[in-house]
């Protein structure tokens, strides 16, 4: 389950616009505001250009993003001490809370769905689901083909 939940977040796929769950939470932040957490939970402090290439936005969305986050409590940035221009993005304890709130909210829903799925079935969504990101992220919008295919059919198992 936790590769379906690294999928997610490392592909810039947004989780919480299908998981209702997360109303409460959405209440006091955006997805984008979710998602940014998410990613400095799991990946550790940042600086705002990884944050940015990460969360798939530009430099300037991710700026708005920081600093909406900074102003309620939840991120902290700082300048490197390596390089003064550069913007380091860390969790404050406020906002790890926050994050590991949002990732039993996650894992709990994809624990569900993991249970109305027989592991063969777990396994073939799961490789399905990584070959759909992987052409999504490596080869962009798909073109297109001449040739038809028919489609197979799957039987499931209630």
């Amino acid at each position: 389950m936790h590769q379906l939940y690294e999928l997610f977040l490392k592909s810039g796929l947004r989780p919480f616009a299908f998981m209702s769950d997360t109303l409460q939470l959405e209440q006091k932040l955006t997805r984008s505001d979710l998602s940014t957490l998410l990613i400095l939970l799991f990946k550790g402090d940042m600086t705002m250009s990884e944050l940015a290439s990460v969360m798939g936005a530009p430099l300037s969305t991710m700026t708005s993003i920081a600093k909406r986050l900074e102003h309620k409590g939840y991120i902290a940035r700082a300048a490197s001490a390596q390089d003064q221009r550069v913007k380091l993005v860390t969790l404050t304890q406020i906002g790890r809370n926050v994050a590991k709130e949002s990732e039993q909210i996650m894992l709990a829903t994809l624990g569900r769905l993991e249970a109305a799925f027989t592991p063969e079935e777990m396994e073939q969504f799961m490789t399905l689901l990584f070959k759909a990101a992987k052409v999504f992220h490596d080869k962009g919008p798909i073109m297109p083909q001449e040739k038809k295919t028919v489609p197979k059919k799957i039987i499931i198992e209630e």
